[in-house]
């Protein structure tokens, strides 16, 4: 049988990648897109349109509306079902490398978990020198926060598991230009990704694995924050004066990123059959929103009245943490303060109903101001709120589109002008291995030429 690797770059635009294509800026691209079979996939029917909550759709092929997720963490409610449990059930061996929200759990092959589910085990165990680290990473990607005590471990794992001269060149010289100049720390996702992938063919390769997956965010982030700095002319407002210049073209070396990614695995694996998919995607989005986040968490907490002798938080995504708290009636003390505190008459906070001793909470305040803003904490004491948050990034200028990408490699390549249910997708990754879709898989598989006979 031949083996199969799915790419997952989260959010890719499919318009975006043509023109991109047709500017000469992505040849790899290009020999990947002649040689598939093409696909648009459309998530316009899901209730809330999220990777988070699309990535799941994808790989289990049930709607959000069965399946349930909403939120980051969430991945226990399909426990067992997806593409890779029904394969390994078929006796197949299989690899995941950060696929989003999917706790596929251990596998003959190899599970690395995406890095917002950092609750979640990777196996084999060793991986979790590597994903220590990568947690650290992802999660605090807009401070300098890294974990100090992860690095050295997650360097010794990426020296005996596939670290390529050329990766630890293209890592060193990011680094030292960052000295140089700190305004293009946003390339930093790109090294990342590199190490990344030269893990994940190591562990193909060791684990001899029928199917994988490889996930990247990093174009996806790139595309929400930076969109306006790449195409100034369709936006009402510029980009804050304080943006770095190199920010004009984040979003073209996001894709030129990728698509040197697409050819280490066109030059990898020749013999294997590779899919793309991004589940979704993104398109401008003509707003003055952004993300603000706390420059120091335990500080800001103890100021509202929070006790954090005993407490933890922990990061996630963009604006949102997640406290934790010895009980319950801990817990609902923290939320009551935080509920207290105000911009005016907004709540500075957005909170996330307490599971147990723990709740996800965020900066409400999603609106850029060039005037100084004034919060008020539970005793009724004014602060500036620039200095206990930050922004994140740049303003929002990317939002999600329901229309993705889904490509596959065959003898036969074609372009399908129809859209196609995101929920086809697993079905036909299964029926690529002979293997018939479960009951609650219910939308059938697309038609491909390359099926097993």
């Amino acid at each position: 049988m031949r083996r199969t690797i799915q790419i997952e770059f989260n959010e890719l635009s499919p318009t975006l990648i043509d023109e991109f294509i047709d500017a000469g800026e992505l040849p790899n691209f290009r020999k990947l897109r002649d040689s598939s079979e093409v696909f648009v996939t459309d998530a316009a029917s899901e209730i809330n349109l999220e990777p988070w909550v699309q990535w799941p759709t994808l790989h289990t092929g049930i709607p959000d509306r069965d399946h349930g997720i909403q939120h980051l963490g969430e991945a226990d409610l399909v426990a067992g079902r997806g593409i890779a449990r029904e394969l390994a059930a078929a006796g197949f061996t299989v690899g995941i490398f950060g696929s989003m929200n999917m706790d596929y759990g251990p596998l003959d092959g190899f599970v690395i978990p995406d890095p917002w589910n950092a609750e979640l085990t990777p196996h084999p165990a060793d991986i979790k020198a590597f994903t220590n680290f990568v947690v650290s990473a992802v999660q605090e990607n807009s401070s300098d926060q890294l974990d100090k005590r992860a690095a050295l471990p997650f360097a010794r794992y990426l020296a005996t598991h596939g670290l390529t001269p050329a990766t630890a060149r293209s890592t060193v010289r990011q680094l030292l230009q960052e000295r140089r100049d700190p305004g293009v720390k946003w390339r930093r996702s790109f090294a990342l990704d590199a190490m990344s992938y030269d893990v994940f063919r190591n562990l193909v390769r060791r684990h001899e694995v029928a199917f994988a997956t490889f996930f990247s965010n990093s174009t996806a982030h790139l595309q929400h924050y930076y969109w306006r700095n790449f195409r100034p002319e369709i936006f009402s407002l510029p980009s804050p004066a304080e943006d770095h210049t190199s920010l004009a073209d984040a979003m073209l070396e996001g894709y030129r990123n990728n698509d040197q990614l697409i050819g280490r695995f066109l030059a990898d694996f020749p013999d294997d059959r590779l899919v793309f998919a991004t589940a979704l995607s993104q398109q401008p989005w003509d707003t003055t929103k952004c993300t603000y986040r706390p420059k120091d968490f335990d500080q800001l907490l103890r100021l509202i009245g929070i006790d954090m002798t005993s407490a933890d938080v922990a990061p996630l995504m963009a604006e949102e943490f997640l406290l934790s708290f010895p009980d319950e009636a801990a817990a609902a003390r923290a939320i009551a303060h935080l509920d207290q505190c105000r911009v005016g008459d907004d709540p500075l906070f957005r909170m996330q109903d307490a599971e147990g001793p723990r709740f996800k909470a965020g900066c409400a305040i999603n609106e850029w101001s060039q005037a100084r803003t004034m919060m008020t904490l539970p005793d009724g004491k004014q602060v500036p709120f620039d200095e206990y948050f930050y922004r994140i990034h740049s303003l929002r200028s990317g939002r999600h589109h329901p229309d993705g990408c889904f490509w596959v490699q065959s003898a036969t390549p074609r372009r399908v002008d129809e859209r196609i249910p995101l929920t086809s997708v697993a079905p036909t990754i299964l029926r690529l291995f002979g293997v018939n879709a479960p009951s609650y898989m219910k939308e059938a598989q697309v038609a491909l030429s390359c099926y097993p006979k």
